[in-house]
């Protein structure tokens, strides 16, 4: 009982013990100063789990040294010296209608892409692509998607000459630093990165696209079939004998 308590304290001190030291993703991101003020609500990006994985959400900001500033996160763990270059502003959630495309952030449900379900008393309903199964969330903040190849926008990047889709969490110096779907943070030339179309009004059937699939990137079709107008489609892939139903985010128009 005693080794289980030392292991379980190694890992805690451990842990703490990251918390603040930057992850070798992080260098060469621009000093940018922060313009936030304590208590005032941030997306940002922290280190996490070690190597180039990271957290990207909502945050509240507890105090500001010039460039860097302390965070929280919503059960009030500290995040020391976040480079001011990943904190970024909000959005507004009252732009939004039903069937927008938005960027949400709730418990549980980080940097969610989904389209507005519902909007009552100003709270935001997102329906997305959860695992495997198509759920519909709460959303503790949800703001409409950032435009261009810029800080909490959606874009296409390439790696190993295959293109992938990820979110801006910084930018400058000529590089993009972008946090992929599987929490990794790549960085990439700012002439590569292109922003991600997912047809704001829909896709039509017969349409030429290109839908997305996890660990190999986004891959031609054809839309044969709307299954459910806005969110999902029928597609079928070059090279495959039947067609795949596949949920909005995970189709672009171009790449």
């Amino acid at each position: 009982m005693r080794n289980i308590l030392r292991i379980v304290s190694l890992i805690v001190v451990i842990g703490i013990a990251s918390i603040g030291h930057s992850a070798n993703w992080m260098d060469g991101l621009p000093p940018v100063s922060v313009t936030a003020k304590p208590l005032d609500k941030v997306w940002a990006t922290v280190a996490e789990g070690g190597g180039d994985m990271a957290k990207v959400g909502i945050f509240e900001v507890v105090s500001v040294q010039g460039n860097t500033a302390t965070l929280k996160n919503k059960i009030g763990t500290s995040f020391p010296n976040v480079p001011g270059a990943l904190i970024h502003s909000i959005g507004n959630p009252s732009k939004l209608k039903v069937n927008d495309i938005a960027l949400g952030d709730s418990w549980g449900a980080s940097k969610v892409v989904g389209r507005v379900k519902s909007i009552e008393a100003g709270k935001v309903t997102l329906r997305y692509k959860f695992g495997s199964a198509i759920t519909d969330k709460l959303m503790d903040h949800a703001q409409p998607l950032v435009s261009g190849v810029q800080p909490m926008a959606l874009v296409i990047y390439r790696s190993m000459n295959s293109p992938y889709k990820g979110l801006v969490i910084a930018k400058g110096k000529g590089k993009v630093w972008i946090s992929t779907d599987s929490g990794h943070v790549v960085t990439s030339p700012e002439t590569t990165v292109l922003s991600l179309d997912m047809a704001p009004k829909g896709f039509k059937v017969g349409q030429t696209v290109y839908a997305y699939q996890w660990g190999f990137g986004y891959k031609p079709g054809t839309v044969t079939k709307i299954v459910e107008f806005y969110h999902q489609y029928e597609i079928k892939l070059v090279g495959k004998d039947k067609p795949e139903i596949f949920i909005f985010s995970e189709v672009a128009a171009k790449i």
